[in-house]
């Protein structure tokens, strides 16, 4: 049985965007057949090319949003880059939306490891409290869909549940301290408390009033880029819409298609957002449409923005320096992170 999983393991590890990429062709697929794959075909060549520029731009401008964000928690924990390297290491990191929940821009710490050798328990808190304050600004898009078109407010108390009892938790300085300091006599974890507390220190600096209130700023502003994109994409299909549509139906597919856990989201965002929009009275052909170019146009217009940054910088890197110029490796990270503890 262990054999099974940790050839599974291997095989998502070594596939993991191949796999992604197949299940959207089998979605984007599907979904065409749902919304009549004539129809469907007519309204995207009938669709306003401008407001399929419109929405790149859009998009693109959330990502320099976010990328504000990563620069700002950089320097909330004083870990001093060039603007040039930072921006090569967070678009590197956009070739890894197509993880599960986004988790593999975690990679992120790695790549700066080895290209300024910051160890990475210094970057994880970062890259955590940006998928946090991601998670909280999509739920509040998500909450106007719940309150303007009656789905069910479950999950997203859930999610508020839990992430705002975390919160808590991590501004409880006392009890956190304490409870490490407790896993002192505990094997494995033991030895690993000065680390963990070093790393808790990090994530209470980030989630402490002002840090949190910035990035929730910026978090609200980037993605509510990628909703509006949304709406300009249904206004291009003729349909009338406004932006409060496209911004509740925008969060509430993401928000689903985070918790679903699937690579990217895949099946899940765009089962919601296509339905959404159906409940609310669209055409099954504009439903698909819209959808599938904005999913075109987030996800793997992300994916291919990191790509492209990341293998440009590894051509523009030293030939000679051949160790510097291969892709971080998660796993070879862990044996060398007793090194990042001497640091």
């Amino acid at each position: 049985m262990r054999g099974v999983v940790r050839y599974c393991v291997g095989v998502v590890s070594d596939y993991g965007v191949g796999l992604t990429a197949l299940g959207t062709l089998v979605v984007f697929f599907a979904l065409f057949l749902f919304g009549d794959a004539n129809a469907v075909v007519v309204a995207l060549l009938d669709v306003d090319p401008t407001a399929v520029g419109v929405m790149f731009g859009l998009v693109l401008l959330g990502y320099s949003v976010r990328f504000l964000k990563w620069e700002y928690y950089l320097r909330t924990l004083d870990i001093e880059l060039s603007v040039r390297e930072s921006a090569v290491v967070f678009f590197s990191g956009l070739m890894l939306v197509v993880t599960p929940g986004k988790v593999g821009e975690v990679w992120k710490a790695w790549f700066l490891r080895d290209l300024e050798g910051v160890p990475v328990r210094r970057t994880v808190p970062a890259i955590g409290a940006e998928r946090i304050t991601d998670l909280l600004a999509l739920s509040s898009f998500a909450a106007l869909a719940v309150l303007l078109y009656q789905r069910s407010i479950v999950v997203l108390i859930g999610i508020a549940v839990v992430v705002l009892g975390g919160l808590i938790v991590l501004q409880w300085r006392w009890l956190c301290l304490r409870a490490l300091s407790l896993c002192e006599g505990l094997p494995v974890v033991g030895s690993h408390v000065t680390e963990l507390t070093a790393l808790y220190e990090q994530t209470y600096a980030l989630f402490r009033p002002r840090p949190l209130g910035v990035a929730m700023g910026l978090s609200l502003l980037a993605w509510g880029l990628e909703g509006l994109a949304f709406w300009v994409v249904i206004e291009g299909f003729g349909a009338r819409a406004d932006p409060v549509l496209g911004l509740s139906v925008f969060g509430l597919g993401s928000i689903i298609g985070a918790v679903s856990f699937l690579p990217g989201g895949v099946g899940a965002t765009e089962a919601s957002m296509v339905g959404t929009l159906i409940a609310v009275g669209y055409a099954r052909p504009v439903a698909v449409g819209s959808t599938l170019l904005v999913r075109a146009g987030t996800l793997w217009y992300g994916a291919l923005i990191g790509a492209v940054v990341f293998t440009l910088y590894q051509l523009r890197s030293d030939p000679t320096n051949a160790e510097a110029n291969q892709t971080p490796n998660p796993d070879t990270a862990h044996r060398d992170e007793p090194t990042d503890r001497n640091e």
